[in-house]
């Protein structure tokens, strides 16, 4: 591609080109007609391809360029370029010798594709073309893509807004089980749901300015199914406005969503219903705002920064950017000068750096989900995308290294001195950073002095004599059970007893002293059974071992069900007497042991309670690996993450019991409560204890996360 004897490849000639202007930039819709895709081309692209079927060689081209259309590419340029409309078949293939080059690098690129398929984190599936059922439904819905629905959109928003920011406290603390385990399937079926709408607005929106949609299918992120259709001829639009419209179009719908399910949400609270719309809220709020409108990923906020800067190809150039930047610094290649404007090339800058940041972020923030739901199969997932992201440059890298040869012979020696340089400034600023440490512990309240009800004996309950919130003294009857099976194994056991009395007296009028010998020591077994008897008789009558309130919900439902030995039934408690009880980590524990007997900063702002100060009373002086209380856990929507362990028998015929466990022990910590705050709070509240600690650099930092991460995946599950 780069010598002089070889023909240049052509572009097909039925491919064709859209002019479009935005603030003054020009830029170039080109179209496919065969496979209906549309590529937004720059200027500085469209002169290098427009010139293609004029030109003989790659020097003639790029000399041309620079003479007339003041436009300055490299060789690099260029081949990527050619690589590019060879890869999306834009060439034309009937002398297929002067394709040799590019004709290699789209090969690369399939095999490439071949091994991406190890990348398990995301997966992309064309299922079919839309376009003929959005004839049928395009007339019909048309409605919701103009300006009466827009004006119905803004006055929802207003009222649910309102709502929101008058009952936030009530929608905060509902959101504290959102990510329990039993709630997953059904955040899954309307983010699901969300996406459905999301992708059908972008259709039909884009078939209200004349677009066509050709493609739609699902999108897997760890296996996840998301939908996704291809409105990319909405590029083709004359207005920058329809094309943001287009691109705005399903964020647009899911806030209308959101907006309807915080009415619903107002109005049913406590409900399944009042749940489910608490949960799309979250759902089409994150999903709108974190990912769709984030213009740092290739979805709909990206595009309409692109047509908001009049910058076509923003991702593109940002990358391209970085990349440049990259070969200056490691390769010593200077990239050719730029033709945009100071202002315009620093934000591009920027946009790369933030690409590559949230790029970063995504891939380990990814890994991390995928390993914690899939163990080592997530693991593996994970591994696939770092050799795809990672392993393409490398390999770009070495094929190209006779061309970076050219540019600068000394390539190699300056690479690995390069990169000594920046392995030593990171490994600096990983230890010179640093800061003061925050250190927290997850909290809880509970009541200081508090007892379990639970039946020492089988039974169906046959009476529920206390009510919830009920104060109860000492010795006051609670629950009558009833068992059936008792009575009469206690009645036959007094007929036992009643016949062997009658034949002590015989055997002993008969002075038989062998056979009353034996009448004797079967009344003491007889006389020892009835007693334990009696004593599980008198069990089913439950009385209160200590004064306090009761604590339980549905008492009532107790009545006439079956309830086990040891089943816990309510709480009794003293509620003026609640503490905090709190989890620290080994690594804290040491600075928490400092401060028994002082002053610690709790937070409860979600909680509406704010900040305040309590007394750190107790650190236990062992760790262990028992979850605390239930809304510590993650399956309950708690900070700390747990795994199921086996507590009971395996056998065919031994029931199997499970209980959560911390993957790592930690130490428990006991916090007095100031009394007035302890009069407001409630049992089971989320807290949060915040203490001082030294300072901590960054490279410590990711050694203790990574640590962490380690002992999670290792630590064996039962």
């Amino acid at each position: 591609m780069d010598s002089p004897e070889f023909t240049l490849p052509r572009l097909r000639a039925d491919l064709r080109f859209t002019p479009l202007t935005e603030k003054g930039t020009p830029h170039y819709i080109l179209e496919d007609p065969v496979r209906n895709k549309f590529y937004r081309l720059g200027l500085e692209e469209y002169l290098f391809i427009s010139r293609l079927n004029q030109s003989s060689s790659i020097e003639q081209l790029l000399q041309g360029l620079s003479q007339t259309a003041e436009t300055q590419l490299s060789l690099e340029q260029a081949e990527a370029i050619f690589n590019w409309l060879a890869a999306r078949q834009l060439l034309q293939l009937d002398n297929a010798s002067p394709l040799i080059k590019a004709l290699e690098q789209e090969q690369m690129s399939k095999n490439w594709q071949r091994l991406s398929r190890l990348n398990l984190i995301t997966i992309r599936i064309s299922l079919f073309n839309p376009d003929p059922l959005l004839n049928v439904l395009s007339p019909k819905l048309s409605w919701l893509t103009g300006k009466l629905f827009a004006f119905i959109w803004l006055a929802l928003a207003i009222s649910a807004l309102g709502i929101l920011f008058s009952r936030w406290q009530e929608f905060s603390a509902q959101s504290v089980g959102f990510f329990s385990a039993g709630n997953l399937i059904v955040i899954w079926l309307i983010w699901f749901s969300l996406k459905l709408f999301h992708e059908l607005f972008h259709a039909l929106v884009c078939r209200r300015y004349g677009g066509r949609v050709y493609d739609a299918g699902f999108l897997f992120i760890l296996f996840i199914p998301l939908t996704y259709v291809n409105a990319t001829s909405s590029w083709n639009f004359p207005s920058k406005w329809q094309r943001i419209h287009v691109a705005i179009a399903g964020m647009f719908i899911e806030l209308g969503i959101a907006w309807v399910a915080l009415l619903v949400w107002a109005g049913q609270p406590g409900t399944a219903i009042g749940l489910i719309a608490h949960n799309t809220v979250i759902i089409a709020g994150i999903s709108s705002l974190l990912f769709n409108a984030n213009p740092l990923m290739r979805f709909d906020g990206y595009y309409v920064l692109s047509d908001l800067t009049a910058i076509p190809n923003l991702y593109s150039h940002g990358l391209q950017v970085i990349r440049a930047a990259g070969a200056k610094w490691f390769l010593g290649i200077s990239p050719t000068p730029s033709t945009q404007s100071w202002g315009r090339k620093w934000f591009i800058r920027m946009y790369g750096v933030g690409i590559y940041v949230w790029r970063l972020f995504i891939l380990l923030s990814l890994g991390y989900i995928a390993s914690s739901m899939a163990g080592g199969f997530g693991i593996m997932a994970t591994f696939g995308a770092a050799i795809v992201w990672l392993g393409m440059p490398l390999y770009l890298f070495y094929k190209r290294l006779p061309l970076y040869r050219q540019q600068n012979p000394s390539v190699v020696t300056h690479l690995l001195l390069r990169f000594i340089i920046t392995v030593v400034c990171i490994g600096l600023v990983a230890s010179v950073v640093s800061w003061e440490q925050r250190i927290k512990a997850p909290a809880v309240i509970e009541y200081q002095h508090q007892f379990s009800v639970r039946p020492e004996i089988d039974g169906f309950v046959a009476a529920v004599h206390v009510t919830e919130g009920q104060l109860v003294e000492q010795g006051e009857l609670l629950i009558t059970l009833k068992n059936d099976q008792l009575v009469y194994a206690a009645n036959l056991l007094e007929l036992e007893t009643q016949q062997l009395e009658l034949e002590s007296r015989l055997a002993q009028s008969n002075n038989q002293l062998t056979q009353l010998q034996i009448i004797k020591e079967q009344q003491q077994t007889s006389a020892k059974e009835l007693q334990d008897l009696q004593r599980d008789l008198a069990a089913l009558t439950i009385y209160a071992h200590h004064n306090g309130v009761v604590i339980g919900s549905d008492l009532a439902t107790f009545q006439g069900t079956y309830v086990p030995q040891g089943k816990e039934l309510f709480w009794i408690v003293n509620k003026e007497q609640k503490h905090i009880i709190a989890s620290a980590s080994q690594d804290d524990v040491d600075q928490f042991q400092e401060l028994v007997n002082k002053p610690i900063d709790i937070d409860m702002r979600s909680s509406g309670l704010g900040l305040f100060s309590g007394t750190l009373k107790q650190v236990s002086p062992t760790a262990t690996a028992e979850l605390l209380h239930p809304a510590l856990g993650a399956v309950y929507g708690g900070p700390l993450d747990v795994r199921q362990q086996a507590i009971g028998g395996s056998g065919k015929d031994m029931e199997q019991y499970y209980r959560f466990e911390l993957f790592a022990p930690r130490f428990k910590l006991d916090v007095e409560l100031p009394r007035k705050v302890a009069e407001k709070v409630k049992d089971g509240q989320p807290a949060t204890l915040y203490i001082r600690g030294g300072k901590i650099s960054l490279g410590q930092t990711i050694v203790k996360w990574a640590r962490s991460w380690l002992e999670k995946r290792n630590s064996p599950i039962d």
